[in-house]
């Protein structure tokens, strides 16, 4: 490097040691302006100023930082803190998947690696493996794992999810307990692995058992109404449609707003008719269309899904779209963030990430439209099938009536709440503002006009 070069670096290694990261970043951008990848200090400044950005929380840029000194392993050592950064950056958030992940990091062979960066390259590569049905691949990569990872725990929950897909329930069943049973067991891979277990219980008709379950994890709510739905679908078949009612009621909650889950309508009728409740059966099983109307409409209107706004909103709260959905606006997050701050990180740094940001940015959106090419269909197909459902639902409401106030089969149905004045349990009348911790606390007391 040249001189200014180098009292650029002493400049970016001070203000780095200080904790001024945007100062640091700066001047190991400088250090970089004008240098070869063959200069001796070439990696080291990239690595500053991947590790500022980093902690500036520009995540994207730091990520092909990252990567250049990893992939590129010009200095072996410096490489690997290459691979330290890119393990932050994949575990810690929304990041880029195509580059980082299927475009490196689980295809490159990466020789002589230290035992902490290990487990982390062996587990990406066994999950690769595993998508696309290499499981024999898959089993060799994660049977390298030390057991005292927390990717061991990832690669057993991977292992066990196979077996439900090869529709072996019980050994499923067991390997999901034994997740739980790790002494190093990451909280996301914990929750998932109860709610599997929820699930398997739920399929074979361990409805107790899959509600015990469902409770374990009732914090993660709030940020996931699909739990809210799934606990309801539970209360339902155990007999309880009081407080399947009460979560069907929770999904109301604005938070929720672009969320569609046309089945909840569906289940919201088909609890109310098992209190005998036919006018609000009714009432429930047509809100499907005064809540999806738009998108209904669009439908009707030949409007292609993709094209629809309602559809596109609630496609990108789902499966690969949410992700992908996520990863975009983490971008333009950045980008604005770098706006704001051109004066601290300097015209030619701040050009410099807008021109990276913007370019992934270009990526990301293209990358999220075909995710919700996909996912948008699949919404479009579970709206048309619940708007069947609706008809099919009337047609049976109408005939129920003439039958009488009889239950429909099914458990018997449990009693509404009661409280009495020693109870330590305490009820509020809903005023129709939700709280957050309390939406999985809802109940309906409605009465039971069935005659038995």
């Amino acid at each position: 490097m040249g001189e200014s070069r180098d009292a650029a670096w002493n400049a970016a290694v001070e203000a780095s040691a200080r904790g001024d990261a945007m100062e640091a970043a700066r001047f190991a951008w400088k250090a970089l302006e004008g240098a070869s990848v063959d200069d001796r200090r070439y990696d080291r400044a990239l690595r500053l100023l991947a590790r500022n950005a980093e902690r500036l929380g520009l995540r994207y840029p730091a990520s092909l930082w990252y990567l250049d000194i990893a992939s590129a392993r010009r200095d072996p050592a410096v490489a690997v803190d290459g691979l330290r950064g890119l393990e932050r950056i994949v575990m810690g958030g929304p990041h880029d998947a195509d580059t980082l992940v299927a475009g490196f990091l689980a295809s490159a062979e990466q020789p002589d690696l230290p035992p902490d960066i290990q487990p982390f390259i062996d587990y990406l590569q066994g999950l690769d493996n595993a998508r696309h049905g290499l499981d024999a691949w898959a089993a060799s990569r994660f049977e390298r794992l030390p057991q005292d990872s927390p990717y061991a725990a990832r690669a057993a929950y991977v292992a066990a999810v196979q077996l439900v897909a090869d529709r072996k329930l019980e050994e499923a069943t067991a390997a999901f307990q034994a997740i739980l049973e790790r002494e190093v067991l990451p909280d996301d891979v914990a929750t998932d692995a109860r709610r599997s277990l929820a699930r398997l219980a739920f399929e074979a008709g361990r409805y107790d058992d899959a509600l015990a379950r469902y409770e374990s994890i009732r914090d993660k709510a709030p940020d996931d109404p699909a739990l809210l739905l799934e606990m309801a679908w539970t209360q339902f078949r155990r007999g309880d449609s009081r407080r399947a009612l009460g979560l069907l009621m929770a999904l109301d909650a604005p938070v929720y707003a672009d969320l569609i889950a046309p089945e909840r309508y569906l289940l919201e009728a088909l609890s109310l008719r098992r209190l005998c409740q036919f006018d609000a059966a009714r009432v429930a099983a047509v809100r499907l269309r005064s809540r999806y109307g738009d998108a209904l409409a669009d439908l009707e209107a030949g409007v292609r899904p993709l094209a629809s706004e309602p559809l596109r909103k609630a496609a990108r709260r789902r499966g690969e779209s949410r992700t992908r959905s996520a990863f975009r606006r983490s971008l333009e997050q950045e980008l604005a963030w770098v706006s704001d701050h051109r004066r601290g990180l300097g015209q030619a740094l701040s050009g410099e990430l807008e021109r990276i940001l913007r370019l992934g940015l270009e990526a990301a959106v293209q990358a999220e439209e075909r995710a919700l090419a996909a996912e948008v269909e699949e919404v479009a197909e579970e709206l048309l099938r619940a708007a069947e459902g609706v008809q099919l639902i009337q047609h049976e409401l109408a005939v129920a009536l003439l039958r009488g106030r009889r239950r429909p089969d099914g458990p018997p149905e449990a009693p509404p709440v009661a409280v009495s004045a020693s109870d330590r349990r305490v009820l509020f009348r809903f005023s129709g503002e939700f709280w957050t911790d309390e939406l999985d606390d809802l109940v309906v007391t409605l009465e039971d006009r069935c005659v038995e």
